[in-house]
């Protein structure tokens, strides 16, 4: 009889899965990069394809809204706004409510070169699913929506935790 997978050995399991996808997705990430350079012809750091992608969904968006999105720091933001802008491909204007705020949008160059990255990564995506049937597809993603969601309310409530403090002892030395 085959031996019975305890909760724990399969949560090890899963676990060593996501750490395995993670070094995968790192090296996703450069054949992501290599693969909008190929495309453009234009150089491209990851953050940046996730700046492009965010901006193709939201065509108009202040930095702030950019860097949270994106999980991106906002120094970093502008840093590669300021490259995207000297590219060609952003644009940045003042917030009509608030001057001192920046709101940045896809140029119609930016816009063509967003889609064609994105329509490249459906591309490799629709690849690597190709024998999966669709039961075993809309099975995965149920899946996969209910661990992100599961993932983002426990990162919340350790957010919102307090954090506990060390209790220093302290040493009675009398009047030394």
């Amino acid at each position: 009889m085959p031996p019975t997978n305890t909760r724990h050995d399969l949560i090890a399991a899963l676990d060593l899965a996501i750490d395995a996808f993670n070094r995968d997705g790192r090296l996703g990430r450069g054949r992501a990069t290599r693969r909008a350079r190929k495309l453009t012809g234009l150089d491209w750091t990851y953050s940046a394809l996730l700046i492009m992608e965010e901006m193709r969904v939201n065509p108009t968006l202040r930095l702030s809204q950019l860097a949270d999105l994106t999980g991106t720091t906002p120094p970093t933001v502008t840093k590669l706004i300021r490259d995207l802008e000297s590219k060609g491909l952003v644009h940045r204007m003042p917030d009509e409510l608030d001057g001192r705020v920046s709101i940045v949008s896809l140029t119609d160059r930016g816009r063509e070169m967003a889609t064609a990255i994105r329509r490249k990564r459906l591309e490799a995506l629709e690849q690597v699913l190709s024998e999966w049937s669709v039961d075993d597809f809309e099975q995965f993603l149920t899946l996969f929506e209910q661990l992100r969601d599961d993932m983002q309310r426990l990162s919340s409530f350790i957010e919102d935790s307090p954090t506990p403090t060390a209790v220093v002892p302290t040493l009675d030395i009398g009047d030394a």
